[in-house]
């Protein structure tokens, strides 16, 4: 529960986001979001035109392994893109400012994305 609360509760335009579709050339740049007191969060990601968008839903985390520690915090969440697709995704933290995820579409289409808080 810390890592998606302390990483996305400070201020939204300190994390970026970055991804990529194994379906979608190149790579997805977007921002994250902070979530409200108990966890959670979210982040876009785009294209490089921006005709691709897609929305990451997080929900506070169902693994804590170490009380007071971000590493290791993992939980689940749904990415929801323009193009009609919806991704079911697995997160861990990385640090107490970043994590990484991934999933796969209904299509075995798979999205990885990383959030990280800014030098």
């Amino acid at each position: 529960m810390i890592i998606v609360a302390s990483l996305l509760a400070a201020c939204a335009f300190g994390y970026q986001a970055r991804g990529s579709l194994s379906d979608v050339p190149g790579e997805l740049r977007g921002k994250g979001f902070p979530g409200n007191a108990s966890g959670g969060g979210r982040f876009v990601l785009a294209d490089r035109d921006g005709r691709l968008q897609c929305d990451g839903q997080l929900a506070p985390p169902d693994v804590s392994p170490v009380p007071g520690s971000c590493g290791g915090e993992a939980g689940k969440g749904v990415v929801r893109c323009n193009d009609g697709r919806e991704v079911q995704v697995q997160w861990t933290a990385i640090t107490c400012r970043s994590f990484e995820g991934s999933g796969e579409d209904r299509f075995g289409n798979r999205l990885i994305f990383r959030v990280d808080r800014r030098k």
